[in-house]
């Protein structure tokens, strides 16, 4: 008899959400993932991390989620050079 066949969660995208940091920063404590439609810097923090232990990083353009790590918190930096990404999408998994 053959074994019945288990479902696999891939962990997909499920909601995608628009982000404006000119409101100031985006938090969410449940986690996110990144995307960006125009390449720039963003400084972050990760899940884990305190609010004191931020990451800055150039974000490549992209129409699909790329980078596998979970965020909790987009920092609005405001003008900076380089010029800060935009067009930021969040993007919840499961």
């Amino acid at each position: 008899m053959a074994r019945p066949v288990a479902t696999i969660d891939m962990g997909n995208i499920t909601r995608v959400v628009p982000v404006d940091l000119t409101a100031g920063d985006f938090t969410d404590n449940n986690g996110f993932f990144i995307r960006v439609e125009t390449e720039g810097v963003l400084q972050y923090v990760p899940m884990g991390n305190e609010d004191n232990e931020p990451i800055t990083k150039t974000w490549a353009a992209s129409n699909i989620f790329i980078d596998p790590e979970r965020i909790r918190k987009i920092i609005n930096l405001g003008t900076v050079s380089p010029p800060q990404a935009s067009g930021i999408y969040v993007g919840y998994g499961v």
